[in-house]
């Protein structure tokens, strides 16, 4: 069953999400060379939210198993999408701020340690 315009979508979610590894991957290659606390906290804090916003919007997936299958897929359907999508961005971002616990603040360290900065 072919339904039209969610190739297009995917594909347009798919670079997105390329295009923000590779922001994450050229951040942290440049943190390396200037070996700046807050740059390298910065690039932590970036990867963890980019891992977050990979679970929500798995965890978002699971709950359309259980939806309508009558949705219509067009212009508002897809704004939704991306307007969803801004979203798990966002909540991502929140997550990350959370506590002195997180992901990133184990990156950051051991990054410190490992590369003597």
């Amino acid at each position: 069953m072919d339904i039209p315009g969610l190739g297009n979508y995917t594909d347009y979610t798919a670079d997105i999400n390329s295009a923000a590894a590779d922001k994450l991957q050229e951040k942290l290659e440049n943190t390396k060379n200037v070996q700046d606390d807050e740059a390298l906290l910065d690039a932590c804090k970036q990867f963890e939210a980019f891992l977050w916003e990979q679970v929500y919007k798995e965890m978002e997936k699971t709950t359309k198993l259980f939806g309508d299958d009558d949705e219509e897929e067009g212009y508002a359907s897809n704004m939704t999408g991306l307007f969803k999508d801004e979203f798990i961005q966002k909540i991502s971002e929140q997550t990350v701020e959370g506590g002195s616990n997180s992901l990133a603040q184990q990156l950051y360290e051991q990054a410190k340690r490992n590369y003597n900065l």
